[in-house]
């Protein structure tokens, strides 16, 4: 309002678009740009990320296509891991993870399921968009009667 007020003032004042040396120019309106991108919401980005015990055993027992990555260590894995496992220790993801690239799905778990988030958003940085973590880890998945084997 200011500025249309001040544009109109120098039309009144100089009509021919000429101004005086000195004389302050209104500053030209901004242009309007696009709204910014919303931030990813860190919420979002991990959504759909865990999934519980009780439902990876009835996909892995209906005979589903589920990749299973134990990202324990060795010592860890000698107490037993779940049937089919390919066994990746967390430490060694970042530079094996494309044994995994091919997979449709995969579920990550480790003793309680804090690893396991971790190598799951690793594997989504890396594309891997089908990646989870097994809710409540190992443990989750014996107390819900999952069978393990000797590794």
């Amino acid at each position: 309002m200011i500025r249309r007020a001040l544009k109109g003032l120098f039309g009144r004042i100089f009509p021919s678009g000429v101004r005086p040396a000195g004389a302050v120019v209104p500053p030209a309106s901004p242009t309007p740009t696009a709204p910014a991108e919303p931030e990813e919401d860190e919420a979002a980005r991990f959504a759909h990320m865990e999934c519980g015990a009780q439902e990876l055993r009835e996909r892995v027992e209906a005979g589903e296509s589920v990749v299973l990555l134990d990202v324990r260590e060795s010592y860890e894995t000698a107490g037993g891991i779940i049937p089919g496992a390919k066994i990746i220790p967390l430490g060694q993801l970042q530079r094996r993870w494309e044994e995994l690239k091919d997979a449709n799905e995969v579920v990550c778990y480790c003793a309680a399921g804090m690893r396991s988030l971790q190598a799951a958003a690793f594997l989504r940085e890396k594309g891997l968009i089908n990646a989870t973590s097994l809710e409540g880890g190992i443990s989750a998945w014996m107390e819900v009667g999952g069978k393990v084997v000797q590794s």
